[in-house]
C-alpha cells in the first residue's frame, strides 16, 4: 500500500513539474520575441538617426537657390508723373470723381485700413494709388485688365484694391456718411424745403431706383423687373441737397416700392425717425417724408392726391409736393452718372458708392456732366441749337 501512495505522488509532482516547464518555455519564448522586437526598434532609430544626419549634411553642402521673383514690366507713369504732377481739378474730378483735396481726405479716412505688410522681394502698393485705382474704376466702369494698364499693375492686383478700398469705406466710413438727420438738422431741412415747394414738415423724399445685376440661376424671375431685366432695388431717402439719408438695398427687381418699404429698417423701426411736430388746423404734424403714389400713405410718410377727378386744391398741392420728389431723380441720376460701375452688373458693394456719393456732395465736388455736344459729338452739325433756335422763333413771329 505505500508502494502504491509512492507511485501516486510520484506522478504528481513529476506533472507538476512538466506544468512548471511548459510555463517558463512559454515565458522564455515571450522574453526572446520582446528582445527581438526591442532589438529591430533600435536598429530602426539608428537607421533614421544615420539618414537624417546624411540629409543634413547634404544640405549643408548645398547652396540654397534664391527664389526668381517675376514681374512683368508695365508703365507707371500716368499715376507717379502725370496723375501726380500735372492733372489740374477738372481731370481730377473726370478722372476720379473728386477733387485732390477730397482725394487726400478720403486718404485719411481708409488709410490706417489699407496698410498691408512690406514684402521682402517687391515694394507694396502705396495707399494713395490703392484708392486711386479703385476709384477709377468705380468712376469709369473700365475692365480690369485697362485699370491695369493705366497704373501699371496686373488685373488681379486691381480686382484687390477694389474690394480692399470698398471694404474698408463700408466699414470706415457709412455710419458717418449715411444717417438720418437729427432734430434740429431735420427742422433745418423742413425750412428750406418749405421756401422752396410750400410743402411743410418734409424733411426728405423718397423712391427707388433699379441696379442690373447678374441673377442667381434658382429664382430668377424674382429679380427680373417691369422693364424686363434683371435687377435689385436701391430704397434711398434724400435730402434737399441731394445726400442719400438712408438706404435699403438687395431686394429683388420685381418687388413692388411698397413692398422694398416694408422690409425696410425705415418702416420697421418708425420711432428712428425724428420728431419735431407742428400744430396745423388743430393736429400735431410730424416731420415727414414725400413720396411718390406707389407708397402707402403713413403718419410719417406722404404721398399726393389720386383719383381722376381732383380739384384745383389738390393739383396744386401735388405738384408742389412733386417739386420735393423730384430730388431723388436728381440724386440717383448723380449717383449713377458719378459712379458708372452701378450701370453695369458687379458683385461691388453698393454701400461704397452710395458712401462716396455723400461723401462728393458734403465737400461741394462739382458733378461733370456731358453736354449735348459730348454726347452727339459722333456727328457734325453745321448749325447750333441756339442759332436753330432762333430760325424758329422769328418764324413763328
Amino acid at each position: 500500500m505505500n508502494k502504491v501512495l509512492l507511485d501516486k505522488m510520484d506522478r504528481a509532482i513529476y506533472q507538476q513539474i512538466i506544468n512548471i516547464a511548459q510555463v517558463v518555455i512559454v515565458l522564455m519564448c515571450q522574453l526572446i520575441a520582446t528582445y527581438h522586437v526591442i532589438i529591430r526598434k533600435q536598429r530602426r532609430y539608428q537607421h533614421i538617426a544615420m539618414m537624417m544626419q546624411m540629409q543634413m549634411h547634404v544640405n549643408a553642402q548645398r547652396q540654397r537657390r534664391r527664389p526668381v521673383v517675376w514681374e512683368r514690366q508695365r508703365s507707371k507713369q500716368f499715376w507717379e508723373i502725370v496723375v501726380q504732377r500735372h492733372f489740374p481739378e477738372t481731370l481730377w474730378l473726370k478722372h476720379f470723381r473728386m477733387t485732390k483735396t477730397t482725394f487726400d481726405l478720403l486718404c485719411n479716412f481708409i488709410g490706417p485700413s489699407l496698410s498691408s505688410d512690406v514684402a521682402s522681394y517687391r515694394p507694396p502698393i502705396p495707399t494713395e494709388k490703392r484708392i486711386a485705382i479703385a476709384l477709377y474704376k468705380l468712376a469709369t466702369c473700365a475692365e480690369y485688365r485697362v485699370v491695369g494698364e493705366n497704373f501699371g499693375v496686373s488685373k488681379t492686383t486691381v480686382h484687390r484694391c477694389v474690394y480692399a478700398v470698398c471694404n474698408a469705406i463700408r466699414t470706415r466710413m457709412m455710419r458717418r456718411y449715411i444717417y438720418l438727420p437729427g432734430v434740429d438738422e431735420a427742422h433745418d431741412i423742413s425750412l428750406r424745403n418749405s421756401r422752396a415747394h410750400l410743402v411743410p414738415q418734409v424733411y426728405g423724399a423718397i423712391d427707388g431706383t433699379h441696379i442690373s445685376i447678374r441673377p442667381p440661376a434658382e429664382g430668377y424671375r424674382d429679380f427680373v423687373n417691369r422693364k424686363g431685366w434683371p435687377s435689385i432695388v436701391l430704397q434711398a431717402v434724400v435730402d434737399d441737397r441731394c445726400i442719400i439719408r438712408d438706404i435699403c438695398v438687395g431686394t429683388p427687381g420685381s418687388a413692388h416700392d411698397a413692398a422694398v418699404l416694408t422690409t425696410s429698417d425705415l418702416y420697421r423701426f418708425p420711432e428712428r425717425h425724428p420728431q419735431n411736430p407742428i400744430e396745423m388746423e388743430g393736429v400735431q404734424v410730424p416731420l415727414l417724408l414725400a413720396g411718390d403714389p406707389a407708397y402707402p400713405l403713413l403718419p410719417w410718410l406722404m404721398k399726393g392726391f389720386s383719383g381722376p377727378n381732383l380739384s384745383e386744391e389738390e393739383d396744386v398741392f401735388n405738384l408742389h409736393l412733386n417739386g420735393s420728389c423730384v430730388k431723388v431723380e436728381h440724386t440717383f441720376g448723380r449717383l449713377k452718372g458719378r459712379w458708372r460701375v452701378l450701370a453695369k452688373r458687379s458683385d461691388i458693394d453698393h454701400n461704397t458708392q452710395v458712401v462716396l456719393h455723400n461723401l462728393c456732395e458734403k465737400e461741394r465736388q462739382r458733378f461733370l456732366q456731358p453736354g449735348p455736344e459730348q454726347q452727339c459729338r459722333q456727328f457734325h452739325f453745321q448749325y447750333s441749337g441756339v442759332k436753330l433756335q432762333h430760325i424758329f422763333k422769328n418764324s413763328i413771329a
